[in-house]
């Protein structure tokens, strides 16, 4: 049977400008890799749908694992992206679609109403591109030198995906022979060389879909899944724990204790271990202690949460040398301690790590540089152990909340507003809801 529409996700480049290990495509960003992500876009859009990935050929096997109980059919791409997308569009002979959609893997934060945009815009029309208008200006230059300004009226940028009547860009494809398709960067291109005289219509793309080439845009893409998952995961109903273990690290009081509380009302069994209990995260004896002594009482561990924090407020020219080890010690330490402790009992309940971290983690700020330093440790502790323990089924999350009401917020700015803080609970509603999905390597602001 002929499907309606195919779509072909070309993930064939290497990557060079990044300058990481991998190609980009296989590069990890909020738990998994930037593959997955694009893929998902396009699956959960059109569940039936066929769905090619043009991949290297080295890196089919790859791709095959990381795609491994999806629908994907993983074609060997070529040198370009052009050759890539032939490849995928010769595999489709054999049973043709009325349309093809081409997306860039690079660009994993492809919005549903595009899609869906390109859908319509293919009823009446054999090409469609995705665009944004350029905010920027645009100059025409040759050897070193402004030829020209256009005006920026009619200036768009080009984004993925782009659509097709199958049959039409096949035509295209064919004409041009596999001599002349470099000389393009794009299907748009290819298809307005064979059809000059043929409308392409342009359908409005989105500023957030944006494509990882280099470094930078990891750090955007990083932000963009942590703001992402605070839309997607507003609301707090099918709140689910009943039968789960927790431990709560810090769970005496502030945020952690309101943890303790939020999750044995959702039916979880919860142990809080703090100093005060004679468990000090800074301590590793007694992190493994504490953790080995719930494994043998309860049979199995399934989410640790990290709430121990230390904050000593002052410039740090003028804080003994002892303020800030102590809260390098609990802050970092602490954290690196709990994560190691907990690591084989979490693999052995395919559980959660759930750290904390802090606002301060994005840039540092005057009077607490330890706590910011540590706190942006968390972060990448977090995203690191995220890749680290992933094939162990363990899910490594964050959260971020802002200026929360406790006792450590009290004694360092006594004079704030109470009314401009969150309350505890809220924090706690949000933690609880993360610890009951399957997400992993997320930063969640709160």
């Amino acid at each position: 049977m002929t499907s309606t529409t195919a779509y072909v996700l070309l993930a064939g480049g290497s990557g060079t400008r990044l300058g990481a290990e991998v190609p980009k495509q296989f590069i990890r960003v909020a738990g998994k890799t930037v593959l997955q992500h694009s893929y998902e876009c396009l699956s959960s859009f059109d569940p039936q749908a066929r769905i090619l990935v043009a991949v290297p050929a080295d890196s089919v096997a790859l791709a095959r694992d990381l795609l491994r109980g999806t629908k994907a059919e993983i074609v060997i791409g070529g040198a370009s992206r052009q050759e890539s997308a032939w490849a995928a569009l010769r595999h489709l002979k054999d049973d043709p679609p009325t349309h093809v959609v081409l997306h860039d893997a690079a660009r994993p934060f492809l919005d549903h109403q595009v899609l869906h945009d390109v859908a319509a815009a293919l009823q009446g029309c054999d090409a469609v591109d995705v665009a944004i208008k350029t905010a920027d200006t645009i100059i025409v230059a040759r050897d070193g030198l402004i030829q020209n300004i256009p005006k920026r009226d009619h200036l768009y940028r080009g984004q993925t995906p782009q659509g097709f009547r199958y049959t039409a860009l096949v035509r295209c494809y064919e004409e041009l022979g596999a001599e002349r398709l470099n000389e393009f960067t794009d299907d748009c291109g290819i298809y307005l060389s064979c059809n000059p005289l043929q409308p392409v219509r342009v359908v409005q793309g989105s500023t957030e879909n944006i494509k990882i080439t280099d470094a930078v845009d990891l750090i955007l893409a990083d932000e963009l899944f942590r703001i992402r998952q605070q839309r997607i995961n507003p609301q707090l109903d099918g709140l689910y724990m009943r039968g789960r273990h927790a431990l709560v690290f810090g769970g005496s009081q502030g945020i952690g204790k309101a943890i303790v509380q939020v999750l044995q009302e959702a039916g979880c069994r919860v142990k809080s271990l703090s100093r005060s209990d004679g468990c000090d995260v800074a301590n590793h004896g007694q992190v493994a202690s504490a953790i080995a002594q719930a494994q043998q009482e309860w049979g199995r561990i399934d989410h640790v949460v990290n709430t121990a924090g230390l904050l000593l407020k002052g410039p740090l020219a003028k804080q003994p040398p002892a303020d800030v080890a102590q809260q390098v010690t609990v802050n970092l330490l602490g954290a690196l301690n709990v994560a190691q402790c907990s690591h084989a009992a979490l693999k052995a309940s395919r559980g959660m790590l759930l750290n904390f971290s802090s606002s301060s983690f994005t840039r540092g700020r005057t009077d607490y540089a330890p706590y910011s330093a540590c706190k942006a440790g968390v972060v990448n502790l977090t995203q690191a152990l995220a890749d680290e323990w992933m094939d162990d089924g363990i899910r490594v999350n964050c959260i971020v909340p802002r200026r929360t009401d406790t006792a450590m917020r009290r004694n360092n700015f006594a004079h704030e507003d109470p009314r401009t803080l969150l309350s505890p609970y809220e924090v706690a509603l949000s933690a609880a809801k993360l610890m009951s999905t399957g997400d992993t390597g997320v930063i969640v602001r709160v």
